[in-house]
């Protein structure tokens, strides 16, 4: 699988060098400041650089000697406190380092995440329906902020701790060796040990993460199913069957969750073990020479047990903090694998590279299928077969058929949703694929059978058709739509509230704010798919009449359940099972459609009755 997400990590190129080279520096001043103590404490003891057996511990006190001299001049000054001033000053430069470094990891962190983001964002929007479901919604929203929050943190730690930790853990064994070999060797038999545990867990523990973000998915799956039918739940007393298989998957999620937990949780208890272990032998070792001997080489090791000692604490919190590292780059990268597998998904419908554009004028060709089939992934029948149709710019056409007949399937293939399986559409005389994506669904104004409305306000809502248009333009589209009465019914009219989903409107609302939408682009060709249903006969028909009278010269393609709704159109295609089986205009289906006449004839019984 592509590493997509390689690409958010290169734009933030400089912050990834930049942030582990300043945490490098802020380990360098950490590994200084045991050794600056013991040099104050030999220094103490000595009085002289040069008696100081230990070469890194005379090395510094004579920079202490020679930075007290340069600072104060010849006066004299305690050697402690010059020691400890420079410790100090490494101390506050270390956390300045530290909070630049800091500001540096969070900030890429959140550019990484919010980059990531925005492509995920955007494959979910150039995905066909039928390439989103094989995700899921919900494992889809997962991954958009879960997954996405996991990659967000493992940059945050790479950048904070993947350069530091190694390099303090090896500097301060390295100084250990220097300045007593038996002791550093306690040290280097132990790191490999921790280590070895640490990436024998996180190894086990990797797998399962996997299988956690997998329960998530169901888990969320299950929750969604919940909420959206809650009334259908009770309506058929359910409740009990959907909360005990709720409970199944919180509990396959705790168990996995438990699981994954334990292995982890004998990373921290393994470890102080074998570093009390050590600090026992390090003691052990160190302490009886100081014991058996009084003189000052006995100071001199006193000193270097506690610098060991201090080593040996840097290396342990050190240690532990690798236990992090590893935990939280082990979910990242779980995490980023699930991200680029969206990120690589490759639509099938793509943009062409040099599309065409063409201007026809009325009366010439807009849209032709021609022997058109399509069959949908993983189903093994087609879902339409051999479909011919055209249709000349300013008509109007008619689709009728029954549920499944492949009057969505029509229109999925005009707005490029899908391509057909055989055959092809010409649009304005060429291949539908000659036409860029963007412009060819700017010049089509598409009102759905789910009406579908975004949280915000009825202003914003009618301003995705297009966001040029003001609000006169607005005013006027409502009109054409039939829902001006209703929307200046309210206090603030075009700037009333549409909450999540326009659940704050009936059907018959929301389907005319969604005309509205489409209306307000001006669009060459419009598709209603059967989007008045939720309209009484009048209304549906007054929102025609004002379409054939405000939008001179546009073609208009209405599907629709109504004989009614569709009797008027130039063209009429009747469906049924994916296939034509009546075209024409209504008085010639009347006579030799039999589909056409029975469903006229049993609608125009119920009008009546």
């Amino acid at each position: 699988m592509i590493n997509k997400t390689f690409d958010s990590y290169k734009k933030n190129l400089v912050a990834f060098i930049i942030g582990p080279l300043l945490k490098m520096v802020e380990a360098v001043f950490d590994l200084l400041i045991p050794l600056f103590m013991k040099s104050i404490i030999d220094l103490s003891k000595y009085g002289e650089a040069s008696a100081i057996p230990n070469p890194l511990s005379a090395q510094l006190a004579k920079f202490i000697r020679s930075f007290g001299t340069w600072v104060y001049g010849n006066q004299s000054l305690n050697d402690a406190i010059i020691g400890f001033v420079i410790i100090i000053s490494m101390g506050v430069i270390g956390f300045l380092i530290t909070m630049v470094t800091q500001y540096i990891a969070a900030s890429t962190a959140m550019k990484v995440g919010t980059d990531i983001r925005e492509n995920i964002y955007n494959k979910i929007l150039s995905l066909s329906k039928k390439e989103r479901e094989k995700f899921g919604s919900n494992k889809l929203l997962t991954i958009l902020n879960a997954d996405t929050y996991q990659v967000q943190q493992g940059v945050l730690i790479f950048i904070r701790l993947i350069v530091r930790a190694p390099f303090i853990i090896l500097g301060a064994l390295s100084i250990s060796l220097i300045l007593n070999w038996q002791i550093g060797l306690i040290f280097l038999s132990i790191i490999p040990v921790i280590l070895f545990i640490v990436f024998f867990i996180m190894s086990k523990s990797s797998k399962e993460y996997l299988g956690i973000q997998n329960q998530l998915d169901n888990l969320s799956n299950d929750t969604s199913d919940v909420v959206e039918g809650a009334k259908v739940i009770r309506a058929f007393n359910k409740q009990e069957f959907e909360n005990n298989k709720y409970k199944n998957q919180t509990e396959k999620y705790k168990k996995a969750a438990i699981h994954v937990n334990k292995l982890n949780s004998l990373i921290n208890p393994l470890t102080f073990a074998i570093i009390s272990i050590a600090t026992i032998l390090v003691v052990v070792i160190g302490g009886k020479p100081i014991v058996d001997d009084a003189s000052n080489a006995s100071v001199e090791f006193a000193s270097t047990i506690i610098t060991e000692v201090a080593y040996l604490a840097q290396i342990f919190v050190t240690l532990v903090q690798l236990t992090n590292v590893v935990l939280v780059l082990t979910k990242a990268n779980v995490s980023r694998k699930r991200v680029d597998e969206i990120l690589s998904t490759e639509p099938n419908i793509k943009d062409i590279v040099n599309p065409i554009t063409k201007v026809i004028n009325n009366g010439d060709e807009i849209l032709s299928f021609n022997n058109v089939s399509l069959c949908y992934e993983n189903d093994g029948n087609n879902a339409i077969s051999n479909i011919t149709f055209s249709l000349l710019k300013g008509q109007s056409l008619g689709i009728i058929g029954g549920t499944g007949s492949g009057k969505s399937t029509i229109i999925n293939l005009i707005e490029r949703f899908v391509d057909p399986s055989s055959g092809f559409i010409n649009y304005k005389g060429d291949n539908l694929k000659k036409y860029s994506l963007s412009a060819l669904r700017k010049e089509i104004g598409f009102v759905p059978q789910k009406s579908t409305l975004f949280k915000g306000t009825i202003r914003s809502n009618i301003l995705m058709g297009d966001p040029s248009k003001n609000d006169g333009d607005i005013i006027d589209s409502l009109k054409n739509a039939m829902a001006y009465d209703f929307v200046f019914k309210y206090e603030n009219n075009i700037d009333h509230e549409v909450e999540e989903e326009g659940k704050n409107f009936s059907g018959g609302q929301r389907q005319r704010l969604c005309i509205a939408r489409a209306l307000i682009k001006q669009p060459e060709l419009l598709i209603l798919d059967d989007s008045t249903s939720a309209l009484d006969l009048l209304t549906d028909k007054q929102v025609r009449e004002n379409i054939a009278a405000n939008f001179n010269g546009i073609t208009k393609i209405v599907v629709s359940q109504r004989v009614s709704t569709i009797m008027n159109s130039d063209l009429i295609v009747v469906l049924d099972g994916g296939k034509i089986v009546g075209l024409g205009k209504h008085e010639e289906l009347l006579k030799n459609c039999l589909i056409y006449k029975e469903t006229y004839e049993s609608q125009t019984k119920k009008e009546a009755e």
